[in-house]
């Protein structure tokens, strides 16, 4: 079994001022996304990293720094949709795990993916999983960052951009955030692409829900990194 790392790049709509894509501006005289690739390859579990780009001069910028690209549909909107596309080109069983990482992280830990894998590598029958982690007050407000509901096995119950439970009756329950960690077996992120788009996916813009509504079991992990 190998486990590969594919970094998103998004497509439409991920350009900043300077009409650069956001994962082309530089932190401390690098591109975001060569930190982004650096910091997946210092994983313990990663066999590979790749970057799915859509863009041309983000191939130019990857493979300068000596990264590995697959290019995708400039139109395709979702991220695993994207990196289902990219796994298509790449030599890969269909046991493998690829993790989705989102290109403008730079700060990601190394870590992370490790949690993040683990229990697929316990546990064959899951198919994805999506980290989360605790959310402040600001983020559990924010209709930018993904809220989870999770059951007493830690799979989702469900994700929305509202703020999710809620507080009601003045009780305060647990407040997680989706962390946009993504390990999918291969096989299964292939399907995932056939399945129809489902209501909630179209209504809260989470594309995990369209595994949920077809009682897909979505397992999480808790991130231990702010």
């Amino acid at each position: 079994m190998r486990l590969d790392v594919v970094i998103l790049v998004a497509g439409k709509g991920t350009r900043m001022n300077s009409n650069l894509p956001k994962v082309m501006h530089k932190i401390a005289g690098k591109p975001m996304i060569e930190h982004v690739y650096r910091r997946s390859l210092l994983s313990k579990s990663v066999d590979s990293v790749f970057v799915a780009a859509c863009d041309e001069e983000i191939r130019t910028v990857v493979t300068a720094f000596g990264g590995k690209v697959v290019m995708t549909d400039r139109d395709i909107m979702r991220p695993g949709l994207r990196v289902a596309s990219a796994c298509e080109q790449l030599d890969m069983d269909d046991d493998d795990i690829v993790v989705v990482v989102q290109g403008d992280e730079p700060l990601l830990h190394p870590d992370m993916i490790d949690i993040a894998v683990q229990p697929l590598l316990d546990d064959p029958k899951i198919q994805l999983l999506t980290m989360i982690a605790h959310a402040n007050e600001a983020e559990w407000n924010d209709p930018n960052e993904v809220k989870v509901s999770i059951d007493i096995n830690n799979d989702i119950l469900m994700m929305s951009r509202a703020p999710m439970p809620s507080n009601f009756w003045n009780i305060v329950g647990p407040r997680y955030k989706q962390v946009a960690i993504m390990p999918f077996r291969k096989k299964f992120l292939i399907d995932f692409q056939s399945m129809a788009p489902s209501s909630l996916e179209l209504a809260e813009q989470v594309e995990l829900m369209r595994a949920v509504e077809s009682n897909v079991r979505v397992r999480t992990a808790l991130s231990t990194f702010k």
